[in-house]
């Protein structure tokens, strides 16, 4: 017998949703809840109990999506990372010159920094050092960000036209350079007081940014 609204037309059939689809939508609003939480709260005090509840999900979903603390930061790591990437390529991808989305990488890190996910991806920068579970995975996890992000920026350089390894090693220098002075700001913005001073900082490095290009560009390697 089907059953019928009010008005007496059948009822819509519900749709049944997979359990691949669900078991997806739990696994993203556990990774949104994490991230909220590293950047509301900072690392200790997001606990996998807390994510739990903060995303709506029992705490046996969440144990079957990620049995460990560690599994959880280091998806939200991953979530972070292509977010991260996404909006970079969006960003550059507005731009035509290679000197341009050269010129352009400061302010897309520092945009993304000061976000909601920039300040939780410092925080498990700064806290997994002394997370045992977590340190060796994350420093795996970084040092490919750092390669592919320097592979990156040299194929913008060879773009604008640079080719010689000497010129590949001062580009590397300075995108570590950029790279870690802006992450310092980053923490040094977390302040209310210090968020212009360090405005003016990346300023300030944009600045030497565009001589350092140029000065590259013309070298002979």
């Amino acid at each position: 017998m089907h059953e019928h609204t009010e008005e007496g037309l059948p009822k819509p059939k519900r749709r049944r949703v997979p359990n691949a689809e669900r078991s997806a939508t739990t696994r993203a609003k556990l990774i949104e809840a994490t991230i909220k939480s590293l950047y509301e709260l900072g690392y200790h005090q997001t606990t996998t109990v807390l994510v739990a509840e903060r995303a709506g999900v029992s705490r046996g979903a969440m144990l079957h999506q990620f049995p460990t603390k560690a599994d959880l930061m280091m998806a939200a790591a991953y979530k972070i990372r292509d977010m991260r990437l996404e909006r970079h390529q969006e960003k550059l991808g507005e731009l035509e010159k290679a000197e341009d989305k050269f010129l352009a990488l400061i302010d897309v890190l520092w945009e993304g920094l000061l976000s909601s996910s920039g300040v939780a991806r410092i925080e498990l920068m700064l806290s997994t050092r002394s997370d045992p579970d977590l340190c060796d995975r994350f420093e795996v996890f970084n040092d490919e960000i750092d390669r592919n992000h320097k592979k990156r920026v040299w194929e913008l350089c060879e773009a604008a036209g640079m080719s010689s390894e000497n010129q590949k090693q001062q580009i590397n220098a300075f995108v570590q350079l950029y790279a870690a002075a802006l992450r310092g700001l980053a923490i040094d913005a977390l302040r209310p007081a210090s968020r212009d001073g360090a405005g003016d900082s990346v300023e300030l490095l944009k600045r030497f940014q565009a001589q350092f290009f140029e000065q590259i560009l013309k070298s002979n390697g």
